[in-house]
């Protein structure tokens, strides 16, 4: 097949680390296939060899961006003769890429958690992914999770195919492996994370009196000051720290030497630290939410509500995980490849191409 993937929105965070793996494997699971990669010019998105469109986009990106891909998508599907187009975002061509084409769904928290997003992001979003969901032809979501958000909010979607493909995880077995245990790690980069419930439940756990384990939280950015005074206020200055900036070799060396990952999210389309770490043979802690609960398959520690007592309680529970239930986890976790994502997405694509 010839297919052209739009990356164009692909420049951090987790759909970079989505497409930056499915390009990666691309060619091992299918060496026939050509794939024609979209990117913003100077994005230093590694794309694996497949041929490489880099795009000037224009100030300001809201609207330079649409403008580049719609002024390039249906021009070069048509030149090399393209089978399908992947969005691997709801932003892409205002008009149809001239091949039918697949829409990437990450997540709809931007709908069902609005609070959480600047008023502005809001309505780019409605536009934006309102307008690409009318051209799509098949949607990949990454959980069923967000395939059955998409078809709740947006019932006239329910008679698009769609297929789920879940994201893979063994890129971490290409993680430097540190010589001993590190702290427990948490994430503080977004306010699903819920990084301040994560410290109730540490002063829950001293308060208690047993064996605390040491805390790193990572992602800290631009919240460093406010997460540091939250520390200090709740008395946690000798359990809990807060990680500098990491280089992603030094990212992974930590992730593989945690002892325990505390990921109490309330909204994720997928969560993919909750199956690197179950690769990795480390016990995770997941709040009672869809996605994460959906690709845990009953192998991390629940909390039972979104309290600091609960979240205490599932952290002692994993403490006391046994070498069973962790190669449980593990062979759970195991079967999250990044070959299963391309074999499914490019069996998705071939039926969609199949009915144009």
């Amino acid at each position: 097949m010839r297919i052209v993937v739009d990356a164009m929105c692909a420049e951090f965070g987790g759909i970079r680390t989505y497409v930056e793996h499915l390009l990666g494997r691309w060619h091992e699971v299918h060496p026939e296939d050509e794939l024609h990669v979209l990117v913003p010019e100077g994005m230093s998105l590694p794309t694996a060899g497949h041929v490489r469109h880099e795009l000037r986009v224009r100030r300001p990106r809201e609207i330079g961006r649409p403008w580049a891909q719609t002024a390039t998508m249906r021009r070069l599907a048509r030149r090399v003769g393209a089978d399908a187009v992947i969005a691997t975002a709801p932003t892409t061509t205002v008009i149809r890429p001239g091949a039918p084409m697949a829409v990437v769904i990450l997540d709809l928290r931007h709908e069902l958690r609005p609070e959480q997003f600047s008023r502005r992001t809001k309505i780019l979003r409605k536009i934006s992914y309102g307008r690409t969901y009318r051209l799509a032809d098949h949607f990949l979501s990454i959980s069923q999770r967000s395939l059955d958000d998409l078809h709740e909010l947006h019932p006239r979607l329910r008679d698009v195919p769609a297929t789920v493909t879940y994201l893979g995880a063994d890129h971490v077995r290409a993680w430097p492996r540190a010589d001993s245990v590190g702290p427990a790690v948490t994430f503080a980069h977004h306010t699903n994370k819920n990084p301040d419930l994560v410290l109730d439940g540490w002063r829950s756990l001293v308060d208690r009196g047993g064996e605390v384990p040491p805390l790193l939280m990572l992602g800290v950015g631009s919240h460093r000051d406010a997460l540091a005074e939250a520390i200090a206020r709740r008395g946690l200055g000798d359990h809990v720290r807060l990680a500098p900036f990491l280089p992603d070799d030094e990212f992974q060396r930590v992730m593989a030497a945690a002892q325990l990952v505390v990921f109490p999210s309330d909204f994720e389309g997928f969560g993919l630290p909750v199956v690197e770490a179950m690769q990795l043979g480390t016990p995770v802690v997941i709040g009672p939410e869809r996605a994460t609960t959906e690709i845990a398959g009953g192998h991390a520690y629940v909390m039972r509500d979104w309290t600091a007592e609960a979240l205490a309680d599932a952290v002692e529970a994993a403490g006391r995980q046994t070498p069973e239930q962790r190669e449980a986890a593990r062979q759970h976790g195991n079967a999250f490849t990044w070959d299963r994502t391309v074999a499914q997405t490019r069996a998705a694509l071939a039926a969609m191409a199949g009915r144009a």
